[in-house]
């Protein structure tokens, strides 16, 4: 069996004969000598070329970093669950903001936050302490958390906002909850 001996086209794929212009250089930051054109861009050793070097470098990174930025960036597994739960701000000193008291319901929770709707928009990067019901075993019933991001409902009325967890005890007691309860999810 006769092994297949890989060349190269006679030009740089780059390179249009019709404009003699190089297509890498759209901006004009690179514009070929006569010499250049003649050692690289009309000839099979354009791989050699500095310009197409970089351009099939960067070309392959940037094709990298959207597969990477395609995948799950979730570090926790979500369970789809809804319970009503209050949120109180708390202020630097860990006081609570009195005047500030919302209602709102959980659209998902993991060991690392939860996902939640509500009537009023809460700030971002704020600390809250939310509060379920009774029906929580005791050491979830109240935590505190991060306001990582809230988005006004396109087609409701309302707002969803990501909270994550700030203390390493409730990570914990959501995960051991989440485990015992939704195991087969």
């Amino acid at each position: 069996m006769a092994s297949k001996i890989f060349t190269h086209s006679e030009n740089c794929p780059f390179w249009s004969a019709l404009s003699m212009k190089c297509r890498i250089c759209k901006g004009g930051l690179f514009i070929p000598l006569d010499e250049h054109i003649e050692i690289y861009c009309k000839s099979p050793d354009y791989p050699q070329c500095m310009q197409y070097a970089l351009h099939t470098e960067n070309r392959l990174e940037i094709s990298g970093n959207l597969k990477q930025s395609n995948r799950n960036r979730r570090k926790f597994v979500r369970v789809d669950v809804s319970y009503k739960i209050t949120l109180v701000r708390l202020i630097n000193s860990g006081s609570v903001v009195s005047h500030f008291s919302s209602l709102a319901q959980t659209l998902d929770l993991s060991s690392g936050g939860m996902r939640l709707t509500t009537n009023n928009p809460l700030l971002n990067n704020s600390v809250i302490q939310f509060s379920f019901n009774d029906s929580f075993p005791e050491d979830l019933q109240e935590g505190t958390g991060l306001i990582a991001w809230c988005n006004k409902e396109v087609d409701e009325p309302g707002y969803q906002a990501g909270i994550s967890f700030q203390d390493e005890q409730t990570v914990q007691a959501m995960e051991l909850y989440l485990g015992r309860h939704f195991r087969d999810m």
